[in-house]
């Protein structure tokens, strides 16, 4: 498409072609300044949170959800487990990706030192993760408010709600699938 649209303008429009290719450049690195920016904050806040303990003591009120929705894991996975989650919830995306990650290596390889599972396949632990990082129940999508300040939105705290009531039901729609079609695999926690 990208190239059908530049070949139509360079026959139509050649002297647009240039002026709309320097537009559409200005306008992603300005883009990725703001997303810079704003995941530099909170990728700051949540390592001031793990060097604080605050992840602990996170982890510590998040265990009973923790522990229902992904078994019996590791300190090290469960800390990581609720970083991704809180991260997620104030819409840190890019603060919560490396936590999980991080977390299912070490589910994986725990399950490996362990010898239990099919290795050639996720735990049904790493399939709920990986749901609740897709869906990412969202509280306060911050990251998106950021960016539609950015570009000017006159109400960007306008989708906090909406983001909250469809972030809510995907990620219990999420967890109920993984539920459902983790329990026929049994002993794959």
């Amino acid at each position: 498409m990208i190239v059908a649209s530049l070949g139509w303008m360079l026959f139509t429009d050649p002297g647009s072609v240039l002026s709309v290719a320097l537009s559409a450049s200005t306008s992603g690195v300005q883009l990725t300044l703001t997303l810079i920016a704003i995941y530099v904050v909170w990728m700051g806040i949540v390592q001031v949170a793990i060097d604080a303990g605050l992840i602990d003591a996170l982890a510590k009120a998040m265990a009973p959800i923790i522990r229902w929705l992904f078994g019996k894991q590791s300190k090290e996975v469960n800390n990581l487990i609720a970083v991704n989650i809180s991260a997620n919830m104030i819409g840190a995306g890019a603060a919560a990706t490396p936590a999980g990650i991080t977390a299912i290596e070490l589910m994986d390889k725990e399950r490996r030192l362990q010898g239990t599972g099919d290795f050639s396949r996720a735990s049904t632990s790493m399939i709920m993760l990986f749901i609740l990082s897709a869906t990412s129940m969202q509280i306060l999508p911050t990251t998106v408010i950021g960016i539609l300040e950015r570009h000017g939105a006159t109400n960007a705290s306008g989708i906090i709600l909406p983001t909250f009531i469809v972030s809510t039901v995907t990620t219990l729609i999420g967890v109920l699938l993984v539920k459902i079609f983790g329990a026929t695999k049994r002993g794959d926690a």
